[in-house]
């Protein structure tokens, strides 16, 4: 397998619109017949209802804090070149507007190389920490000695950001798409969950047809969708855990063919300890 070079970058591109379809029918012919005018005037068909049942979830967002882990394993191309290997990012967030997203794996350099420019050619990081704070972001890579970068750009983290678990997590569950079939209680990590399966086919139509445009764009973005494996918890009916394989592209990583997703809510309203490293007392602008 030829590994991924560091120096060359992922770039970033805001998630690709939906397509829209329109389609016009103006009947004006004066000799159409009673049943052809009847038949043009019955309202349209509904829709085939997808399969499942619409899954009770909490709300990932109505939390003030938490503590969660993604990781993504992938198998394609990489700005046209073969790439195999994954990426985790652990977030933190609490109820002070702060959170850190640390992201590791063997994919990362690629990651940082759009976030720290020739900085990468003198390092190799073992992870990277995104902090955002209010008003600020910074990027922590971390190697030999931790650097501190800010990026003058806002858009410079959207990489690292595209890679929150709770963001992921979110868009993953969104009503469109929370559709599936319950298989029964289940013990997680010493919780009790509900184990429910989303049909693959049934995600794919709920997200191209979501009214969410960044889940339409993610759907508009695939090939195809296999089950999606969903654990909620069976108290606070919130999402836990979600397994899934996908087929497609993935914008934020310039990413085209094989990925699986594992999402993990590690932590609720836990508020965790959020602090800015020594480093970037004195960051790098960039």
């Amino acid at each position: 397998m030829k590994p991924i070079s560091q120096g060359r970058k992922l770039g970033l591109a805001a998630a690709a619109g939906a397509l829209l379809l329109v389609a016009a029918l103006a009947v004006t012919a004066p000799r159409l017949s009673t049943a052809t005018r009847s038949a043009l005037r019955a309202p349209a068909a509904s829709p085939t209802p997808r399969p499942g049942d619409p899954i009770p979830l909490a709300s990932v967002a109505d939390l003030t804090s938490l503590t969660a882990t993604v990781n993504v394993d992938v198998n394609g191309l990489i700005d046209g070149e073969r790439a195999q290997g994954s990426l985790t990012g652990l977030l933190a967030t609490n109820d002070q507007n702060n959170s850190r997203i640390t992201v590791s794996g063997s994919l990362l350099g690629d990651i940082t190389a759009q976030v720290g420019g020739s900085l990468v050619g003198l390092f190799t990081p073992s992870k990277v920490d995104l902090f955002k704070v209010p008003g600020s972001a910074y990027v922590v890579i971390n190697g030999l000695l931790p650097i501190c970068v800010k990026p003058d750009a806002p858009a410079a983290t959207a990489a690292l950001d595209e890679l929150s678990p709770q963001g992921l997590l979110t868009m993953l569950t969104a009503a469109d798409v929370a559709r599936g079939t319950l298989v029964g209680e289940e013990t997680l990590d010493g919780r009790t969950v509900q184990h429910w399966v989303i049909d693959g086919d049934a995600f794919l139509a709920g997200a191209q047809a979501s009214s969410d445009p960044k889940l339409r764009a993610f759907g508009e973005s695939l090939w195809s969708a296999e089950d999606t494996d969903l654990y909620v918890d069976a108290k606070t009916g919130l999402p836990v855990a979600l397994r899934g394989s996908y087929s497609g592209e993935f914008e934020p990583m310039k990413f085209e063919g094989e990925f699986d997703v594992a999402i993990e809510l590690t932590g609720a309203n836990n508020n965790p300890r959020v602090e800015l490293p020594g480093a970037c007392k004195k960051p790098i602008s960039m």
